[in-house]
C-alpha cells in the first residue's frame, strides 16, 4: 500500500494504483497538462471511499510507502485506465506538431503555411 499526498489530502491506496497515478502525473507534467483522477482509497476508519483530485502540471503530488500491514487495495479497471491515459499522453507528446508547446493556440492559418 502507498499513500498519495496532494494539496487535497492524503489517500491510502494500492501500490499499483499509486504507481499508475504517478506515471500519469509525470506524463501530464511533461506536456504541461492537468487532469482529474478518480481512485479508491482506504479512509481512517477502514472504509473504502473514492477520491478525485488534480494531477499533472504544477500540481504537487508525492507518494510514500505505507509501513503498516494493510490488505492491498486493488482496482484493475482504474489501474488500466490510468496506464492507458499515461501512454496516450506520452504518445501525443512524442507525435506532437513540431515541438509546439502544449498551451499554444490551435488557430493556425494554414493558408500562410502552404
Amino acid at each position: 500500500m502507498k499513500t498519495i499526498i496532494t494539496t487535497s489530502g492524503d489517500f491510502l491506496t494500492g501500490t499499483e494504483i499509486a504507481d499508475a497515478v504517478t506515471a500519469y502525473a509525470l506524463a501530464l507534467a511533461r506536456v504541461r497538462a492537468l487532469d482529474v483522477v478518480d481512485i479508491p482509497f482506504v479512509a481512517e476508519d477502514g472504509s473504502f471511499q473514492r477520491a478525485q483530485f488534480r494531477i499533472g502540471w504544477h500540481e504537487r503530488t508525492a507518494v510514500t510507502t505505507e509501513g503498516r500491514t494493510v490488505e492491498e487495495l486493488m482496482e484493475i479497471d482504474t489501474t488500466l485506465e490510468l496506464h492507458a491515459k499515461s501512454r496516450s499522453t506520452a504518445l501525443g507528446r512524442d507525435a506532437g506538431v513540431r515541438g509546439r508547446p502544449a498551451d499554444s493556440r490551435q488557430d493556425t492559418n494554414w493558408d500562410e503555411i502552404i
